[in-house]
């Protein structure tokens, strides 16, 4: 009896100190769980202009006051826009528009809307992790694909194909292809083909053109123009980028432009001439700018009245795709967007003309994409440049700029002097040697990737900045591991530099969709949440290229990376 007792007392006192232990780990769990949702609050980007800002940040409030409150089919817009507004992924109204667009790429799209749907889930997917949700973005591009009429168009039946309804498409189409994603060609170019031969002689374009009672709108004039842009954008690429009109053997890799199509999977599709020239393309979105530069500002009648901020996504797409300089002598995004935020309401809400055509968090979502400059995001992401100074990005890699050669001696001297001196120290400068770089030849490169790869184990990440840069213009797949160990430097100019290389050499200037700045959203934050940020990016990216370098390269060729390393992240 006294031993069962004992026993007993035994075994309450283990419980005791179990449930004491029970109680200090839940503790310590909820107050790590407190700290890591604390550091999850992303730094709001900048529009550049403090007034902006300001009606972003009411607007954003005010988008998130809607929770709980707001409509399956608007729930990935709002997504989009906070987003697009530096709010972190892990955001409950993110969150939710992420699986309601994964529930639809599931289900199928359906109703008048489909087009719509696909074309926001399809921005909101690429955005948030394009590599995830590469299925879903595959059938959300069949789906659109397969919906397209014979002349071109959408809608949301077999006819009366609209201009509102194909940015969408496009859209889709843009998001889908810069993650990889296989479309045809001739889908993109049946769609510009509608455009051009439904607008109306002014340059304007109308809702419906096939119907005689509908009448061409600031809308729809700058939905018609961003579908082009788009268009002209996946055919041809940017109007000023990637662009060569001399032969390109510098590198022994690039061949005489042909028509600035691209092989690579962010723009252009590969073996496809396109029929319809760039020229023409650009000169229809020419005539639809000076349509709206002749009739600023935009009318407060009907019909902008009834959708007023759908104006001004659709104008913020067509001017960023077609580089669009001023109007009226002004900065067209300045201009505009005083007349945007005129119409914000003390809730921080764009609700203007919302009552009948719209909802207050769509009219609200839109006047934020285009305050953020959302579509200017997505082509700087496709084609920005690394932080090395002096123009001398993706861009400058693919089209070969020219520029005065300095003489600075040999290099395999700049390289030896880099070696094992502080790079501050050193009586050249940075500029000086990625310009004696610039000019070397591939082969002269090649010839010294010994020492660029000692450089790599240089202390200076100066040093090991340039080291990066320079191995990547030597094209060579065979140094494809060292870039992807740069992927995870603790410098983070160091880690853009490898991804440019790798993007180099792969010819894939978009990336994987790869933001260029590791520490996008949290470039105003604490240093602890910066390292956080940038550790994120970092394995992201390890991740992707890892997968891809997997897939591609010689099947008897280790290439020096974790095997196991790689395929447990």
């Amino acid at each position: 009896m006294i031993r069962v007792l004992r026993n007993l007392d035994d075994a309450d006192a283990r419980t005791e100190r179990s449930s004491m232990k029970i109680r200090f780990l839940t503790g310590m769990v909820l107050l790590c769980c407190l700290v890591a949702l604390s550091t999850l609050q992303a730094a709001p980007k900048s529009t550049g202009f403090p007034r902006f800002d300001k009606s972003v940040a009411r607007a954003v409030a005010f988008l998130k006051s809607q929770a709980g409150q707001i409509p399956e089919k608007e729930a990935t817009l709002v997504a989009y826009a906070l987003l697009k507004a530096g709010e972190p992924v892990t955001s409950e109204l993110i969150q939710h528009g992420v699986n309601d667009a994964i529930g639809r790429s599931v289900t199928g799209y359906t109703g008048y809307d489909h087009i719509y749907l696909a074309g926001v889930d399809a921005l909101l997917l690429s955005e948030v992790d394009s590599v995830e949700y590469f299925p879903a973005l595959q059938k959300i591009a069949d789906h659109v694909s397969s919906r397209q009429h014979s002349t071109g168009g959408w809608s949301e039946s077999q006819d009366n194909a609209d201009t509102s309804m194909a940015q969408y498409g496009m859209l889709a189409l843009w998001a889908a292809k810069g993650a990889g994603v296989k479309i045809a060609p001739e889908v993109v170019e049946r769609n510009v083909a509608w455009h051009l031969a439904n607008g109306t002689p002014d340059g304007s374009w109308a809702y419906r053109p096939k119907n005689p009672n509908t009448k061409q709108s600031h809308n729809l004039s700058m939905a018609g123009a961003g579908s082009l842009g788009i268009g002209r954008m996946l055919l041809y690429g940017p109007k000023t980028k990637p662009k060569t009109v001399e032969p390109q053997k510098k590198f022994g890799i690039l061949e005489k432009d042909d028509g600035g199509v691209s092989d690579s999977d962010g723009l252009g599709f590969k073996d496809y001439r396109p029929q319809i020239p760039a020229a023409t393309i650009d000169a229809r979105i020419e005539r639809a700018f000076s349509w709206i530069d002749t009739r600023f500002p935009p009318p407060q009648g009907a019909p902008e009245v009834l959708f007023p901020y759908y104006f001004y996504y659709a104008l913020e797409r067509a001017a960023a795709l077609h580089e669009l300089g001023d109007v009226k002598g002004k900065n067209w995004f300045e201009t505009y967007g005083d007349l945007l935020i005129a119409g914000q309401n003390a809730e921080g809400a764009f609700d203007r003309g919302s009552k009948q055509h719209s909802s207050s968090t769509i009219g609200t979502s839109f006047a934020v994409l285009y305050l953020m400059r959302s579509t200017q995001q997505i082509i700087d992401k496709q084609f920005g440049k690394g932080l090395l100074k002096g123009n001398r990005g993706l861009d400058n890699l693919f089209a070969g700029d020219k520029k005065e050669k300095k003489e600075l001696g040999e290099l395999d001297e700049l390289l030896g002097a880099m070696e094992n001196v502080n790079f501050d120290k050193l009586d050249v400068s940075t500029e000086d040697i990625v310009e004696k770089i610039t000019f070397s030849s591939r082969d002269e490169l090649v010839g010294q990737v010994d020492m660029l790869m000692k450089l790599l184990e240089s202390p200076d990440a100066a040093n090991r900045q340039v080291a990066y840069w320079a191995l990547g213009r030597t094209g060579d797949f065979a140094l494809v591991p060292l870039m992807l160990k740069g992927l995870r430097d603790s410098n983070v100019d160091c880690n853009v530099e490898a991804l440019n290389s790798l993007r180099y050499i792969s010819r894939k200037p978009n990336g994987f969709g790869l933001s260029l700045n590791p520490l996008e959203g949290a470039d105003s934050a604490d240093e602890a949440r910066k390292v956080e940020v940038a550790n994120e990016w970092r394995t992201k990216a390890y991740k992707t290229w890892g997968n891809w370098y997997r897939t591609v390269r010689p099947f008897d060729e280790g290439g020096g990376l974790d095997e196991l390393e790689l395929g447990a992240r």
